[in-house]
């Protein structure tokens, strides 16, 4: 099916399963959206119109993957979701398990709609070469990276590949090593923070706290800067996507990654694109303005080269790693030169 804004509807057999999957509880909605493709992108398309201050989407928190509190730290998270996949997978799982605490009946249905590690969509710099890498001229984001990457290793231990394994072991080594970082990219590209509610046997009743959250279907909204529709709910309820304006039937649904205060640096680092809204403008200025020291690494190109390079076609054009690089540091040196910084 192919509508106006261009959306076609993905009918495949792993899409039908999550649907039918979410839909054994009363109390999910889903009736006025689906997943849909949209020039090569997988978002979410409205079936009909949907005012203002209506619930887009209602997915019950108990269909959501937990892993842990909100810390900085993504490998925790990580090592909880490999954990938790290859239990909900396995053939001998039970969804009827009492002493289950997955909160899932056969989340494998949601777990089969995940890109897996060989996607195109794993396009962030933890998975860039180091040309690539260098490309992007900003050194706190490499440094970033590099120190995720020197983490897994770390975590991995003896597991971790290296030049003293024979051909078999490192094979085995490698796989891990992949699993891992396709786990640590899904923490950073898709959880979303959630307030739990408070303890009460903490004193004064506890403040809320963050979890970090996998949520079926909601993960599958894309990012659009500015947009008004907005996320809501707590892990001890209904967790909803209400319209912050009218959304007329056919259009692709966005909700914002982040906040107003997010940079590119950011949405690069975890999320793989470059966002030109207006937004994310302001904060790359903010982010030019924290990092002076790093602002020199900026002048191995000019603004001319950068665009030169983004408008090349044919033979001469950029890879999307390449691509995502230099639209990043040519952001960054026009948020500099805004801020008279460069």
């Amino acid at each position: 099916m192919t509508t106006p804004a261009g959306g076609r509807l993905l009918s495949e057999p792993k899409y039908e399963a999550l649907y039918e999957w979410l839909r054994t509880s009363p109390l999910t909605n889903l009736n006025k959206v689906a997943v849909a493709d949209f020039g090569g992108l997988r978002g979410v398309m409205a079936l009909q119109d949907i005012g203002k201050g209506e619930e887009i989407v209602g997915i019950p928190a108990t269909f959501a993957v937990d892993l842990g509190g909100d810390a900085r730290d993504p490998l925790p998270a990580a090592q909880r979701l490999l954990a938790t996949r290859a239990m909900e997978v396995a053939d001998n799982f039970d969804p009827d398990d009492e002493d289950d605490e997955s909160g899932s009946d056969d989340r494998a249905a949601y777990w089969a709609t995940l890109p897996p590690p060989d996607s195109p969509d794993l396009c962030t710099p933890d998975f860039f070469s180091e040309a690539q890498m260098r490309m992007l001229q900003w050194p706190p984001l490499i440094t970033a990276s590099r120190q995720r990457g020197a983490a897994i290793r770390a975590a991995l231990g003896s597991a971790a590949p290296s030049g003293d394994m024979g051909t078999s072991s490192l094979s085995a080594a490698g796989g891990r090593m992949r699993e891992l970082r396709w786990a640590v990219w899904a923490v950073l590209s898709r959880v979303l923070t959630v307030q739990a509610p408070p303890d009460p046997g903490a004193l004064g009743g506890g403040q809320p706290q963050g979890r970090k959250l996998l949520i079926p279907f909601i993960d599958m909204f894309n990012h659009k800067g500015g947009t008004k529709h907005y996320l809501t709910g707590r892990t001890d309820g209904m967790l909803r996507v209400v319209a912050g304006t009218p959304v007329k039937a056919g259009e692709q649904i966005f909700i914002m990654y982040g906040t107003e205060t997010t940079s590119n640096a950011e949405f690069v680092a975890h999320y793989g694109f470059h966002d030109p809204s207006p937004q994310a403008a302001n904060a790359d200025r903010a982010l030019a303005r924290a990092y002076p020291e790093a602002l020199p690494a900026l002048a191995f190109s000019t603004v001319e080269e950068d665009e030169a390079l983004l408008a090349a076609d044919g033979d001469d054009a950029l890879s999307y790693p390449e691509s995502l690089a230099v639209r990043l540091r040519l952001g960054l040196k026009k948020a500099a030169m805004a801020e008279k910084l460069l």
